[in-house]
């Protein structure tokens, strides 16, 4: 320690702004010394290691964990230690359509503590049936009513998912946020999450998710379904997806899923989009199914419940999953990864771990 106190203040010089501090591992705990700028200094209260599953390590051993009566039932499968990690756990959820609203359900059942969720929509009566437990009301209040006042009683999506996970989990701490995740001072509400859920299917939402999942060390999963008809009406293989994103492994970026064209279109105006052909029929609306939601984010929260709580095992596998529902298959894409990354690779120019230290919101290149 008396070391620290000599050579640590130089080593915040030569860090720029970045923390410095030395951690002591021990089997199954650790101990640190972390100094930051200004020469404040802290000691390390627990350590989370990010891999296929979360190992939490303190420098002693923590409380028992009290039993919940309210989860006696899932707490026989990973102990009450699991439902209280459950319960310290904030996770982010973009986008709070058909899948995220799917997800809500799900994490607030499972007893999540705390929530931030981002999604500019109002409910539309088309959503109604993917919106899990919707009311006809939320989405069009009495037509008696003068037309603002309907417009004003129109339900956020991001409020009605926190209606239903205060109702699973009364205890549970939301923040609900009506805005654009890609504003960069609700992308920052998201960079001190435990687990984050990309539910929104935009290029520069998986820009962005894809950003903060390695630069802040956050592991998360990208869901969505793709319901593929041509113009003379056939239906494609109709597939979902849950992609788990590790910091370091399965970026988006490495693996073709952010399309700078669609990028580019993206950033493009709504007023000016409209003397330009970005769609082949801007009428058409894609079909959405509400099971195939449900298939794809039940995945997703499962490999959650199993990642954070530590009980998946060592040999797990790490390929995404893929649910073919006119085939009746479930396949495996394994990731790529471009060594050589910007985004996930462990050269210099990456923005892997760098945290607030490395600029956001990132932009398309």
């Amino acid at each position: 320690m008396a070391s620290h106190e000599r050579g640590y203040p130089a080593l915040l010089d030569i860090a720029r702004g970045m923390p410095v501090g030395a951690l002591v591992f021990a089997g199954e705990a650790v101990a640190g010394d972390l100094w930051f700028p200004g020469l404040s200094r802290a000691p390390l209260a627990s350590a989370a290691v990010i891999g296929g599953k979360r190992l939490e390590l303190f420098p002693e051993p923590p409380a028992l964990a009290m039993r919940m009566p309210d989860y006696d039932r899932q707490s026989r499968l990973f102990g009450d230690r699991g439902q209280a990690i459950l319960g310290r756990t904030r996770v982010g959820i973009i986008g709070l359509g058909g899948a995220g609203s799917v997800l809500a359900e799900l994490l607030g059942r499972l007893g999540v503590g705390e929530f931030v969720l981002a999604d500019p929509d109002k409910a539309e009566t088309t959503n109604l049936p993917r919106l899990i437990a919707a009311l006809r009301t939320d989405a069009s209040p009495p037509s008696w009513l003068p037309a603002w006042i309907r417009e004003k009683l129109r339900k956020y999506k991001v409020d009605m998912a926190s209606r239903n996970i205060k109702r699973a989990n009364p205890n549970a701490k939301v923040h609900a946020l009506p805005r654009d995740f890609l504003d960069a001072d609700v992308a920052a509400r998201f960079t001190d999450c435990d687990y984050l859920f990309l539910a929104a299917d935009t290029m520069g939402a998986r820009l962005l998710f894809n950003a903060i999942v390695n630069q802040y060390g956050i592991p998360g999963v990208q869901v969505g379904a793709k319901i593929p008809v041509s113009a003379a009406g056939e239906v494609g293989d109709v597939f979902c997806v849950a992609r788990s994103v590790r910091p370091g492994h399965g970026c988006l970026w490495c693996n073709g899923l952010i399309n700078p064209a669609r990028l580019q279109d993206e950033a493009v105006p709504d007023a000016l989009k409209k003397g330009y052909a970005y769609l082949d029929d801007p009428g058409v609306t894609a079909p959405s199914v509400v099971t195939m939601n449900a298939i794809a984010c039940a995945h997703a929260a499962d490999d959650f419940l199993f990642h954070m709580t530590g009980l998946k095992n060592d040999d797990a596998e790490t390929a995404w999953f893929r649910w073919n529902s006119r085939k009746n298959r479930a396949s495996y894409d394994v990731p790529r990864q471009d060594l050589e990354c910007l985004e996930c690779s462990g050269i210099d120019q990456s923005r892997l771990g760098r945290g607030d230290h490395f600029r956001l919101p990132v932009r398309p290149r």
